[in-house]
C-alpha cells in the first residue's frame, strides 16, 4: 500500500488509492505520494 500525505495540513492516509478529499481540512486534491516508512 502507498501513503499519501496532504499538502495543505500534513494529514497522511494508507492506502491503494489517493484520496480525493483531506478528511482534516476537507482541501480537494491536495493529496501527494510519499515514501512508506519500513516496518520491522
Amino acid at each position: 500500500m502507498a501513503v499519501f500525505k496532504c499538502k495543505k495540513c500534513g494529514y497522511t492516509k494508507e492506502g491503494r488509492c489517493k484520496p480525493k478529499k483531506c478528511p482534516e481540512c476537507n482541501e480537494q486534491n491536495s493529496f501527494e505520494k510519499v515514501e512508506s516508512e519500513k516496518r520491522k
